[in-house]
């Protein structure tokens, strides 16, 4: 294994779900000082300025129009379709528990999908590892999955979610797997944040409550959810296996959940802690590379 990609291997799932993890709680927070979509295509034009600025110093390898499309697909898919449905479910009142559990199929879902879509096969024991993995999770938020206010509408997006961050995923990988993260972010951020922007002038008022609060949201979503976890995600399905790498997503709300007990005190009892074992031990199993035979088997 090459030095790039051990780096990768190693130290991307755990930088990943750390710097993942806090998507759930920045976005409930930043909801109170902005509407969802507002705050999408703002942070989209601000990771597109970063980046434009940027790209006037090194010179970066423009791929042609099919590549640059493809882009832009997995970008409006992922950055519109999939970050605004799981927005718009927090903001219509959605438990981060059940959003996160709803969100947590995905893996699932990729597994399923996997082998049509990009002729990767999942062993019996990955699909032992999946189910651990959804298990586990549902143990670890079982007691944070109350409906409270939610509304039907917010039901709706959260179950789009899964299903649209699996689609973005495969495309991703099947391609652009290999095009440069620089033009990727300048692209699908673009796409993204004009879709997103659309929608904000159809839909909500445009109101933000500015102050030191939106800024730092708006600083913790472009720095480290979209250019430190999304290139993350997409390096490490760039070097490794579809299904192998969704299943990291089970992992995240649990450590949500834990970097919430060890900072504010928030609960987390045994039965979480339980759950949380569960999942790692399903995670193990699901990124697990299939062991190859000595022969000459191709």
């Amino acid at each position: 294994m090459k030095p790039k990609n051990a780096a990768i291997a190693w130290g991307g799932p755990f930088l990943f779900i750390l710097f993942w993890s806090s998507g759930f709680p920045i976005t409930r927070w930043g909801l109170e000082f902005a509407e969802p979509f507002t705050i999408l295509w703002v942070r989209s034009a601000l990771v597109v300025f970063i980046m434009c600025v940027y790209a006037l110093f090194v010179r970066i390898p423009w791929p042609n129009l099919s590549e640059l499309i493809h882009i832009a697909i997995v970008g409006v898919t992922l950055q519109c379709f999939y970050l605004g449905s799981m927005f718009m479910a927090l903001d219509e009142n959605v438990s981060q528990g059940l959003a996160a559990l709803i969100a947590g199929m995905q893996p699932l879902l990729t597994a399923a999908v996997v082998g049509i879509a990009l002729r990767e096969s999942v062993s019996r024991l990955q699909w032992i590892g999946f189910i651990l993995g959804f298990l586990g999770l549902f143990v670890v938020l079982i007691e944070r999955l109350g409906i409270g206010l939610a509304t039907t509408t917010g039901f709706v997006f959260s179950a789009l979610t899964p299903i649209f961050i699996t689609v973005a995923s495969l495309y991703q990988k099947k391609y652009c797997a290999h095009s440069d993260l620089r033009v990727v972010m300048i692209v699908q951020q673009t796409a993204a944040g004009i879709c997103n922007c659309f929608i904000a002038l159809v839909i909500e008022d445009g109101n933000i409550d500015w102050g030191f609060e939106i800024i730092l949201v708006w600083g913790w979503l472009v720095f480290v959810l979209t250019i430190g976890a999304t290139n993350i995600y997409y390096l490490m399905l760039r070097y490794g296996n579809a299904a192998r790498v969704s299943s990291l997503f089970y992992l995240t709300p649990p450590t949500t959940m834990f970097l919430g007990w060890i900072t504010y005190g928030e609960t987390m009892g045994i039965v979480a802690f339980i759950g949380f074992i569960i999942s790692i031990v399903g995670v193990f199993l699901a990124t697990r590379a299939p062991k190859e035979n000595n022969g000459n088997r191709s």
